[in-house]
């Protein structure tokens, strides 16, 4: 194996394929990055069985071949090398770097105890551009569960409807919702429960806007391929049966109200002051046009934060952590919310003024008065 690229290529590479790394391999090849020059090019990949990244580096290959190195050691040497060309090479056990005057050799584990990141091609389930990607995903990640314990609501459920895909996201506290006109090759009558940590990787790539990332699904080897440019990030499938999402969304309401979105956030952000050593509850009351939030700690004090609304229906009365509606103005965009209650005892529905395509629910909480 003969390369040379630059430093920069190789270090932007890395910041994604170290993200694949285990902390604790017990596969001691997992530990490594698999280098490969072929005449397609030069690829690094990195996997702990779970989750995997490949991806292409601009490179002159001279020679191909291909060999695994310690992975968390050849990005630190590769962080500390001056801004500049760098050149490998196989030396019989040893994979040689040299820049400069520098001159690095790696011991080597051999390519053919690295696990194949894909057993093979799936079906293309979807695509989407990454401007498109990031609109459905960014409002749904953080609705995730991080508890393994039911490892269905760590993933994110693509189900196919008549003419459309909901896209689902829930810890159990709250869930949301998005709703897309598009087709799903793979169809499995129960949807496809995928991993919100590649989804998350995804997110975190600094893609053009009109990039095109394309979602293949392998139902036989449990896998789903997210391809995106030059990387390719491949994650598992998750069994388990999804929650009845739409059991848990109301479909009528006896009250509806619309609000200004910097005005909600200041007066959630003021309450949530006296409401975080309360498990972060506060009520909310709504009644002739005014919001109300009200939150109180003993020992702190206590606020009560109100903000004009237009309001629809009755006067009403729920307790919310305060911290999940955050959450949701943090990942939405839009001038206007939209809220919409039945009673204390019964989930919060809200929804973007200009998105009728997405929704959000929030289970109430009881409060002793």
């Amino acid at each position: 194996m003969k390369i040379e690229c630059l430093v920069e290529n190789l270090e932007k590479a890395l910041s994604i394929v170290t993200k694949a790394l285990p902390t604790r391999a017990q596969i001691p090849v997992l530990s490594n990055i698999l280098v490969e020059a072929t005449e397609k090019g030069f690829f690094l990949t990195a996997t702990d069985l779970e989750f995997g990244v490949k991806i292409k580096i601009p490179a002159k290959v001279e020679e191909e071949g291909a060999v695994t190195i310690p992975g968390r050691q050849f990005a630190e040497v590769i962080h500390s090398l001056p801004k500049d060309k760098v050149a490998f090479h196989t030396e019989k056990e040893a994979f040689v770097l040299t820049s400069r005057s520098n001159t690095i050799s790696f011991q080597t584990i051999s390519r053919d105890e690295f696990p194949d990141l894909v057993e093979k091609s799936g079906e293309k389930a979807c695509s989407f551009t990454a401007s498109e990607f990031h609109k459905i995903f960014v409002p749904l990640v953080f609705a995730v569960s991080q508890d393994n314990a039911r490892p269905q609501l760590t993933g994110i459920l693509f189900m196919q409807k008549e003419d459309s895909i909901d896209f689902v996201a829930t810890d159990g506290y709250r869930l949301s919702l998005k709703s897309l006109p598009q087709t799903l090759i793979e169809e499995t009558g129960r949807g496809l429960i995928l991993s919100s940590r590649v989804i998350e990787e995804v997110l975190s790539l600094r893609l053009d806007a009109k990039t095109s990332i394309d979602i293949y699904v392998l139902q036989s080897g449990n896998q789903v391929v997210f391809e995106a440019g030059d990387v390719m990030l491949v994650g598992r499938l998750i069994d388990g049966e999804f929650p009845s999402y739409q059991k848990v969304i109301p479909t009528e309401f006896k009250t509806r109200f619309e609000v200004d979105r910097d005005e909600l956030e200041q007066a959630l952000r003021l309450v949530s002051v006296f409401a975080k050593e309360n498990a972060n509850i506060a009520k909310l009351k709504i009644t002739d046009g005014v919001l109300y939030f009200y939150a109180r700690t003993q020992g702190v004090g206590e606020g009560e934060i109100k903000t004009d609304v237009e309001q629809e229906g009755e006067s009403n009365e729920i307790a919310f952590n305060v911290k999940y509606l955050l959450d949701l103005l943090k990942n939405t965009d839009g001038k206007k919310i939209v809220g919409q209650l039945n009673s204390a005892l019964e989930p919060g529905v809200f929804r973007l003024a200009d998105d009728t395509s997405f929704l959000h629910v929030v289970m109430p909480v009881r409060v002793q008065e």
